[in-house]
């Protein structure tokens, strides 16, 4: 007897890709600037479908440092509702040394850090918010979950800096913030800050120079229709926890940025030492100068003395005659002068004269 599989199999439920189940594809992110060949850089995890882009940005050694590599993307859903972007990191440098803070503001104009007063997470969501993306920020609250491992990156830093004797302080804030559009649009951003803070002996005032330098680490935003906030919220997580970095480009990447940092002390050390073989050459030549003039100056005097003594002597009608070691002050007006060894001379204009 034959069997009907269709009267035996269960019947199997239909479900639909994408209302059902959702497949996350790992697309990966390369680095097309900063190595002989593009080299995967990152990697994350997006919604089967979704449109993708980006990498990894390369400034030029002589701009600001903390921006030379810098990772950026933006992706968005088939239906285009929801769109994410990660903004490339920023750094802003600070002072309240006037003197200095000048130079700083002339590096900045010339493609250098920006230039702002400290700020922590929270700040810059709301300035960015509203000045670059025109919503408005609310319910920002801190990111509890990777708040501690950036707290115990900060401590290491501020450990390593005592150890160099620095007296340095590194904080990390690090938040979730609600953005809403005119449109009805709204957004989720997180955002990471970190402020280092150097305090140095200025030997001028006898005070203490600071310094900061802030860097936005991380400014990731997803928009969406506000009916979608559960859907928006949970895939924005799952993004960013399948963040994965290529082990081989970040060790390149430090191996180079090391060695870069390595070449410009070692090019600020030579410059040192030759601003200081400047410093001792002009001091030498300006002692020599120094010496030369002197030695002018005692020339003159010498001079204006001999031309002073034969204008006394000429006013006194008398002349100075070599005798042995010493020498004597006669009568002017004769050419030939003699002494008799008694303490007595003779004086005479006659060439033929035999004393």
């Amino acid at each position: 007897a034959g069997s009907n599989p269709t009267a035996t199999e269960p019947s199997r439920a239909r479900f639909i890709e994408g209302k059902d189940y959702v497949v996350m594809e790992r697309v990966r992110f390369l680095d097309r600037m900063g190595f002989d060949r593009p080299v995967e850089a990152f990697s994350l995890l997006f919604p089967k479908g979704w449109k993708t882009e980006g990498g990894i940005k390369w400034r030029g050694v002589q701009e600001c440092r903390g921006e030379i590599v810098s990772p950026y993307l933006k992706a968005s859903s088939p239906d285009g509702a929801l769109t994410l972007e990660a903004f490339p990191v920023r750094s802003f440098g600070w002072t309240d040394d006037a003197s200095l803070m000048q130079a700083m503001q002339t590096v900045a104009q010339q493609g250098g850090c920006r230039i702002n007063q400290p700020f922590d997470a929270r700040q810059y969501t709301e300035g960015f918010a509203r000045q670059e993306l025109g919503a408005r920020a609310s319910e920002i609250r801190n990111d509890d979950s990777r708040l501690p491992q950036f707290q115990q990156l900060d401590q290491q830093a501020n450990d390593i800096a005592r150890q160099f004797g620095n007296d340095s302080q590194q904080t990390t804030t690090i938040t979730f913030g609600k953005l809403t559009w005119p449109d009805g649009t709204e957004g989720l951003m997180h955002v990471g800050v970190v402020n280092m803070i150097l305090r140095r002996p200025d030997f001028l005032s006898g005070g203490v120079t600071t310094m900061t330098t802030t860097s936005v680490i991380q400014c990731t935003l997803i928009r969406f229709p506000a009916a979608r906030q559960k859907e928006a919220s949970d895939l924005l997580n799952t993004i960013m926890a399948s963040h994965r970095t290529n082990p081989v480009w970040s060790a390149a990447k430090e191996k180079f940025l090391t060695e870069l940092g390595q070449r410009e002390h070692r090019q600020n050390m030579e410059r040192i030492r030759l601003v200081g073989e400047q410093s001792k050459a002009y001091a030498q030549a300006q002692s020599a100068a120094s010496d030369q003039r002197m030695r002018d100056w005692e020339n003159r005097q010498a001079s204006q003395d001999k031309s002073h003594k034969a204008f006394v002597q000429t006013i006194r009608e008398v002349t100075t005659w070599k005798d042995g070691d010493s020498s004597v002050e006669l009568t002017a007006g004769y050419d030939q002068a003699w002494s008799r060894g008694d303490g007595s001379y003779i004086l005479s204009n006659s060439p033929s004269f035999d004393p």
